[in-house]
Protein backbone atom coordinates (compact mmCIF):
# COMPACT_ATOMS: atom_id res chain seq x y z
CA UNK A 1 0.00 0.00 0.00
CA UNK A 2 2.94 2.55 1.19
CA UNK A 3 4.71 1.42 -2.17
CA UNK A 4 1.39 2.31 -4.58
CA UNK A 5 1.10 5.55 -2.48
CA UNK A 6 4.37 6.73 -3.22
CA UNK A 7 4.49 5.81 -6.85
CA UNK A 8 1.37 7.51 -7.36
CA UNK A 9 2.61 10.91 -5.53
CA UNK A 10 6.52 10.08 -7.51
CA UNK A 11 4.27 10.38 -10.88
CA UNK A 12 2.47 13.14 -10.05
CA UNK A 13 5.73 15.15 -9.27
CA UNK A 14 7.31 14.28 -12.30
CA UNK A 15 4.50 15.16 -14.59
CA UNK A 16 3.74 18.75 -12.88
CA UNK A 17 8.16 19.03 -13.11
CA UNK A 18 8.19 18.12 -16.16
CA UNK A 19 5.18 20.33 -17.56
CA UNK A 20 6.01 23.22 -15.78
CA UNK A 21 7.58 25.12 -18.73
CA UNK A 22 4.30 25.59 -20.50
CA UNK A 23 1.63 25.74 -17.98
CA UNK A 24 3.05 28.54 -15.54
CA UNK A 25 0.50 29.20 -12.58
CA UNK A 26 0.65 31.61 -9.91
CA UNK A 27 1.27 30.33 -6.93
CA UNK A 28 3.08 27.01 -7.81
CA UNK A 29 6.47 27.65 -6.48
CA UNK A 30 8.03 28.16 -9.67
CA UNK A 31 10.14 30.48 -11.43
CA UNK A 32 8.63 33.62 -11.94
CA UNK A 33 8.43 33.85 -16.02
CA UNK A 34 7.39 37.12 -17.56
CA UNK A 35 6.60 36.34 -20.84
CA UNK A 36 4.43 33.72 -20.21
CA UNK A 37 2.37 35.77 -17.29
CA UNK A 38 2.20 38.90 -19.55
CA UNK A 39 1.13 36.79 -22.70
CA UNK A 40 -1.37 35.08 -20.86
CA UNK A 41 -2.49 38.00 -18.55
CA UNK A 42 -1.48 41.42 -20.59
CA UNK A 43 -1.34 40.57 -24.39
CA UNK A 44 -5.41 41.39 -24.47
CA UNK A 45 -4.91 44.51 -24.18
CA UNK A 46 -1.26 45.98 -24.79
CA UNK A 47 -0.45 43.50 -27.78
CA UNK A 48 1.81 40.87 -28.27
CA UNK A 49 4.87 43.24 -28.17
CA UNK A 50 3.16 46.12 -25.68
CA UNK A 51 2.53 48.07 -29.10
CA UNK A 52 -1.05 48.84 -28.31
CA UNK A 53 -2.16 51.93 -26.29
CA UNK A 54 -4.64 50.03 -23.97
CA UNK A 55 -6.44 53.67 -22.08
CA UNK A 56 -7.10 56.07 -23.79
CA UNK A 57 -4.70 58.84 -23.51
CA UNK A 58 -1.50 56.11 -22.51
CA UNK A 59 1.30 55.47 -24.65
CA UNK A 60 2.27 51.75 -25.70
CA UNK A 61 4.21 49.84 -23.11
CA UNK A 62 6.87 48.47 -25.45
CA UNK A 63 10.66 49.22 -23.70
CA UNK A 64 9.25 50.43 -20.44
CA UNK A 65 11.84 51.04 -17.56
CA UNK A 66 12.01 47.85 -15.91
CA UNK A 67 11.86 49.87 -11.99
CA UNK A 68 8.99 52.12 -13.26
CA UNK A 69 7.12 49.48 -14.33
CA UNK A 70 7.59 47.30 -11.66
CA UNK A 71 6.60 50.26 -9.09
CA UNK A 72 3.50 51.08 -10.76
CA UNK A 73 2.15 47.62 -11.10
CA UNK A 74 2.86 47.38 -7.62
CA UNK A 75 0.74 50.02 -7.24
CA UNK A 76 -2.37 49.19 -9.40
CA UNK A 77 -2.25 45.56 -7.45
CA UNK A 78 -2.31 47.51 -3.98
CA UNK A 79 -4.88 49.85 -5.18
CA UNK A 80 -3.22 52.82 -4.60
CA UNK A 81 -3.81 53.89 -8.44
CA UNK A 82 -6.19 54.36 -10.89
CA UNK A 83 -3.84 56.10 -13.98
CA UNK A 84 -7.00 56.68 -16.80
CA UNK A 85 -9.70 55.03 -14.58
CA UNK A 86 -8.47 51.55 -14.79
CA UNK A 87 -7.10 50.75 -11.85
CA UNK A 88 -9.79 48.04 -10.84
CA UNK A 89 -9.07 46.53 -13.98
CA UNK A 90 -5.49 45.93 -13.63
CA UNK A 91 -5.54 45.31 -9.96
CA UNK A 92 -7.73 42.19 -11.03
CA UNK A 93 -5.06 41.09 -13.22
CA UNK A 94 -2.46 41.86 -10.36
CA UNK A 95 -3.83 40.89 -7.77
CA UNK A 96 -2.68 37.15 -7.95
CA UNK A 97 1.11 37.77 -8.73
CA UNK A 98 3.64 38.12 -6.51
CA UNK A 99 6.49 40.75 -6.42
CA UNK A 100 8.53 38.57 -8.07
CA UNK A 101 6.34 37.86 -10.71
CA UNK A 102 5.30 41.47 -11.37
CA UNK A 103 9.52 42.41 -11.63
CA UNK A 104 9.14 38.80 -14.19
CA UNK A 105 6.95 40.96 -15.82
CA UNK A 106 8.03 44.56 -15.76
CA UNK A 107 11.62 42.98 -17.28
CA UNK A 108 10.04 41.02 -19.89
CA UNK A 109 7.90 44.26 -21.01
CA UNK A 110 11.32 46.00 -21.24
CA UNK A 111 13.04 43.53 -23.39
CA UNK A 112 10.33 43.87 -25.99
CA UNK A 113 11.20 46.12 -28.89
Amino acid sequence: MKKTILSALLVSVTLVAGDAASVYKSGLMLPANGEVIYKKQCATCHGDNGEKSAFKGSGAITGMDTATLAKELKDYRYGSVNKYGYGAQMKSVLVDLSWDEIDAVSAYVNSLK
